[in-house]
Formats: C-alpha cells, structure tokens, sequence
C-alpha cells in the first residue's frame, strides 16, 4: 500500500503515517528510484497496532519500546506489563475525575438568588 492508500484506510493523515515512520513505529519500505513508501502487509499491520494503541490513548514513546516486541512476537510479558500500567493509570484519572464530579457540580451550580 502506498501513504495515501494507507492513511486513507486507517482514518488518518498521510503526515500522521510520516511520523510514525519516523519514529520508527510503522517503517515501510522505500521503493526506487525516488524513495517512495510502500507498506508490505506487515508493516500495514504494525500501522493498524500503532493507530488502535494511540486511539486507546498511547503516546509515542511506550509506543517505541512496545513496537519491537510486538513485531518479534517475544516479549509478551513486557506488552502485558505495559497494558497493565496504562490500565491502572486510566483507573486513577477515572477515580479522579469522578470523585471531582460533585464539588465540581456544586460550584456550577447557579446559586438561589436572595430577596
């Protein structure tokens, strides 16, 4: 698939798949003689993983250690630890956020006008 064709079927910018390239996330191959990207099927399914771990909330540089494992098929226990620490990360944002809910609500609150 080239850039364009494969930005398309993710949803995303040519740029975005740039990027990622460039991270070394989803790295096509160059096709002479002027360098044009074209992703093999594996590489289109390292896109497809980078895309749905970004869309769960990934930033770049876990992405960067995850992505090796992943291509390897070894260190399974390292992506498992990584979900499991993103996991209970999400855990503590959602208690927080929950638990600012009602004082938040309080002070939104239009206050009764006094005669």
């Amino acid at each position: 698939m080239s850039v364009s064709e494969l930005a398309t079927a993710l949803g995303v910018r040519p740029s975005t798949l740039r990027h990622w390239d460039a991270e070394g996330l989803a790295v096509p191959d160059r096709a002479p003689p002027r360098g044009v990207r074209r992703y093999a099927p594996a590489q289109v399914r390292d896109a497809r993983i980078v895309h749905q771990l970004r869309g769960a909330g990934y930033r770049i540089a876990p992405l960067r250690v995850l992505m090796p494992g992943l291509r390897s098929g070894r260190g399974r226990e390292d992506v498992g630890a990584a979900l499991a620490v993103r996991g209970a990360s999400i855990a503590v944002r959602s208690r927080a956020l929950l638990d600012a809910s009602v004082p938040l609500s309080r002070v939104l609150a239009p206050s009764p006008r006094r005669r």
